[in-house]
């Protein structure tokens, strides 16, 4: 990853001459050899795993919003709708989805810059072309990105993180297990790690595997594996202590639920059968009535 003292200060008078899709609010703080995080909300983020770490770091490092994207060029508000704050009749604001790059100056031998908020409905080329110029300008040598997807995986193991990357990132990230083999739709984080390659950027992805019968409802579990995958990644320390209770109070949650239901308590033993003996890529259990029983019952908790 480079010399890891280097530091790069932007200029501002650099960044009126980058892409039109993205408006710069403050000049970013000088960096050493930052490592970009992509943590999007949307397709295959199950259990919202990769916004809440995203989200999770955005404050835990006190990073700082120094560019939004055009959210009318990327963003379809009908998909996406904004939301209407009002009170005692009035008409408040308008909160709008927004695309935005964060940055920090942290603890260890490397910055970062986040790229946190929806994923973009369209010019998904153009938006590759945007983000691998701000990386030139900031720059940015690596890319992570992070993602999620229902597995045949219990919520009594720990989450197991796969990556996947462009060709150039072999060892990112090395610790995580490789996604053997895949074909099918992606995400936009996935486009941007093709992006990222043919500009000779190194971006891997992380996957965190989401217990199929929860995908649906928020999993602190996942976002904690995530958050400390990326903080190993970087040679840093993260305190956890918040995510990790919440992940407790959520497996124990999980717990309740389970323990009404027998054929709950059945699906998940042959899911810890299926995790201890290594057999994850094997098919997963029926289990739609029961996740969502379990899914309700998670609501009114």
């Amino acid at each position: 990853m480079g010399a890891p003292h280097a530091v790069r200060r932007m200029h501002p008078a650099s960044l009126s001459v980058m892409s039109s899709l993205v408006h710069w609010v403050a000049t970013p703080p000088p960096l050493r050899q930052p490592v970009l995080l992509v943590a999007l909300e949307g397709f295959v983020d199950a259990g919202a795993v990769a916004a809440s770490a995203g989200s999770f770091l955005r404050h835990r490092w006190k990073s700082h919003v120094i560019a939004r994207f055009d959210r009318d060029a990327l963003i379809d508000y009908r998909a996406r709708r904004p939301t209407a704050v009002v009170d005692s009749g009035r008409l408040r604001r308008i909160e709008w989805p927004d695309i935005e790059v964060c940055a920090a100056q942290i603890n260890g031998p490397r910055d970062i810059v986040l790229l946190l908020g929806p994923e973009p409905d369209m010019q998904w080329m153009a938006f590759g072309e945007a983000l691998v110029e701000l990386c030139r300008g900031l720059g940015v040598e690596t890319v992570i990105g992070l993602g999620a997807y229902p597995a045949a995986s219990p919520h009594t193991r720990p989450v197991r993180i796969l990556r996947a990357g462009n060709l150039i990132a072999d060892d990112v990230v090395a610790s995580a297990g490789d996604i053997t083999g895949y074909t099918g739709p992606v995400g936009a984080g996935t486009v941007l790690q093709d992006a990222f390659g043919g500009a000779g950027i190194p971006a891997v992805g992380l996957w965190a595997e989401v217990p199929h019968y929860i995908a649906g409802s928020p999993n602190p579990a996942g976002a904690l594996s995530l958050v400390q995958m990326v903080a190993e990644a970087l040679g840093t320390s993260v305190d956890t202590t918040e995510l990790e209770a919440a992940a407790k109070a959520h497996n124990e949650q999980v717990d309740e639920a389970v323990a009404d239901h027998a054929d709950a308590a059945e699906m998940i033993s042959t899911l810890e059968l299926i995790y201890d003996e290594g057999r994850h890529e094997e098919q997963l259990p029926s289990g739609e009535d029961i996740a969502a029983e379990i899914e309700r019952f998670l609501r009114h908790q």
